[in-house]
């Protein structure tokens, strides 16, 4: 039982290294760049998927209304359905 668990350790800390990674540059979007999507757009999205017979995925996104967060819709997306 010690070899697994040193075993393990080693496996476990082989994966982490201290090199500095080269990580694309990205832009954090602030919510108030993001502009929530409507009601009817949401709808609309949602049936031209279902339409295509693929499953929407809602982008949710986290915005401060009023004082108080609140989850808006950000972005409606196509998926494949699932076929078991």
């Amino acid at each position: 039982m010690n070899k697994i668990s040193l075993a393990l350790i080693l496996m476990v800390t082989g994966c982490a290294s201290d090199s500095a990674y080269n990580l694309p540059n990205s832009q954090l979007i602030v919510d108030k760049e993001v502009q929530g999507m409507s009601r009817n757009e949401v709808i609309l999205a949602i049936n031209e998927c279902e339409s295509n017979r693929t499953r929407a995925v809602v982008i949710m996104a986290k915005r401060k209304i009023s004082g108080k967060t609140t989850d808006v819709v950000a972005d409606v997306t196509c998926a494949p359905k699932y076929s078991y």
